[in-house]
């Protein structure tokens, strides 16, 4: 139980650095753990709650934000996780695993070659 508790706490430093939390923790759920992939993505969710409020917290303070568009993003946000919880729900679990692989491999694969220039300061 320890070294999930360790993980869990390195999977949160490495959200908080800018690392994609849902792959790793989803990832150590299911493979070490042997939590289903639905039980392991509920988890990953509560998490991203918390450490998506304290992102929030900061960039309120640092960043200027677009409030003009939070209604859209409220909205196509709840609409988005409707859908994909009926999805979820009627999906063999072996068809999500391989969707959410093949994601991560996607994203990692734009994340590692896209150029992206830091903003000048």
């Amino acid at each position: 139980m320890w070294i999930t508790v360790i993980i869990t706490f390195l999977v949160a430093i490495l959200s908080g650095l800018g690392v994609g939390s849902a792959g790793l923790l989803v990832t150590w759920l299911t493979i070490a753990e042997h939590v289903p992939q639905m039980t392991a993505q509920g988890i990953n969710l509560i998490f991203f709650i918390f450490s998506s409020g304290a992102a929030l917290a900061v960039h309120v303070f640092r960043t200027p934000l677009l409030w003009q568009s939070l209604p859209f993003l409220l909205i196509t946000g709840i609409g988005g996780s409707l859908l994909g919880v009926a999805l979820a729900s009627v999906l063999p679990q072996v068809l999500l695993r391989r969707m959410f692989g093949i994601m991560l491999i996607l994203t990692g694969g734009m994340g590692l070659f896209s150029t992206h220039k830091s903003p000048k300061k």
